[in-house]
């Protein structure tokens, strides 16, 4: 069996040749994890649409899996905070918890930010203008997002750093920085924060997200507390996460296309761009973790109870059978239903933000700093490890101001 290199930093480079080739010769690809376990890449649009629409035999939550009579795992407090959330349920739980959130994170309440994504953008780029030089994602592409969901959540301004920090350490398992132990502390630390300002909401409640959700009835069922944690959780990574790299890789993607950066400084069309600098290289590399409920054969191919499928969407992007010369950043592309935030009911509830950050930071970085240049040779970028997220580790650019 063929084995493909997923996992080098020279992969992650540029990890476009070797989703091609896989889409040529495997799309359906079986990879066999170190603890013997079957993990399914799945590589090509047709078959990623498929496996996202299926509710019925790919799962979120890994306890569908689980013969009758077995014991589900045993949760630690880490584990309730990541899992108690839409992200990791099936219907009808996630129906339920889908509902609940929507009443919240309205199309309403994310338009009504675009003064407040400008403001900051703008108070961002004047950081970076008296500098001369940046690292546009530690100075921009990180702090901006980051401020726009905690505002959202109601999060005050000084708590906002360490929240962030607590965020980190639940997306941050592996980190040489943080033992099992000094990660518990930080997670429980969290869980007391938010439980005290649900409390405080509960009496008093404002114009912000975490009220909203607070105060959320669908059939009259509420999120219970263990749900709201994890829900502000998850918005709080998943809210910020997609737009640093939508802005950092967009950025890049525009740099590297100096013609491409023409045409929109000529024409506008800013909205279009972003959803082809979605499709090029997007900000998630793979959906999240699905399992199989139970032993089918799909597309010809035998998967067990248990085994681990992820739909490869920076791949299914780049797939010649729905995209014409898909190697090609073309800002001006018009049709392209691309997977970039994923499909049906696990589509990325905060698309419409992460759109809407993505389009006014990078308009106004590329007219406020119409000379903007990388500082290294592209080569020399290094971008994050793991399966998830794709996105650079830093972004060091001269300004050049006029």
């Amino acid at each position: 069996m063929k084995e493909y290199d997923l996992f080098s930093p020279n992969f992650k480079a540029n990890p476009f040749p070797t989703f091609a080739q896989m889409r040529q010769e495997e799309p359906i690809y079986a990879h066999r994890s170190p603890g013997g376990g079957t993990i399914w890449y799945i590589t090509r649009l047709a078959e990623g649409t498929a496996v996202l629409k299926d509710n019925d035999h790919f799962v979120k939550d890994i306890r569908h899996t689980l013969p009758p009579d077995a014991k589900p795992p045993r949760k630690t407090a880490v584990h309730h905070l990541i899992n108690e959330n839409m992200l990791f349920a099936d219907p009808p739980d996630h129906t339920r918890l889908r509902a609940l959130v929507n009443q919240a994170f309205t199309p309403r309440r994310v338009e009504q930010l675009a003064p407040r994504i400008q403001h900051i953008t703008d108070e961002l780029l004047d950081g970076i203008a008296a500098a001369g030089q940046a690292d546009l994602i530690a100075d921009f592409a990180l702090p901006m997002p980051v401020r726009i969901i905690a505002e959202l959540l109601g999060i005050p301004p000084a708590d906002q750093a360490q929240v962030a920090d607590w965020s980190q350490a639940i997306i941050s398992p592996g980190s040489r920085d943080l033992n099992y132990s000094a990660r518990k502390r930080k997670v429980r630390a969290f869980v007391a924060y938010l439980q005290a300002m649900f409390a405080l909401r509960q009496q008093k409640p404002q114009d912000d997200l975490i009220s909203a959700l607070v105060q959320a009835e669908e059939a009259g069922e509420r999120l219970n507390e263990a749900e709201l944690s994890s829900m502000v959780a998850l918005l709080l990574v998943t809210g910020h996460e997609t737009t640093v790299n939508l802005l950092g890789n967009g950025a890049l993607a525009l740099l590297n296309h100096p013609e491409q950066l023409g045409i929109l400084r000529e024409n506008g069309g800013w909205e279009t761009a972003v959803e082809e600098l979605l499709r090029f290289d997007g900000p998630v590399e793979t959906s999240t973790t699905r399992w199989v409920r139970e032993d089918f054969v799909f597309e010809g191919h035998p998967m067990r109870r248990g085994d681990v499928v992820r739909v490869v969407l920076a791949s299914a992007n780049r797939d010649a059978c729905h995209f014409a010369q898909p190697d090609t950043l073309d800002v001006t592309r018009r049709d392209n239903r691309h997977l970039a935030f994923g499909l049906g009911i696990h589509y990325c509830l905060g698309a419409p933000l992460a759109r809407l950050e993505g389009q006014i930071g990078l308009q106004t970085l590329f007219e406020r700093f119409p000379n903007l240049r990388l500082a290294v040779p592209a080569g020399q970028l290094e971008w994050r490890s793991g399966v998830l997220f794709r996105g650079l580790k830093t972004l060091p650019v001269y300004t050049n101001a006029e």
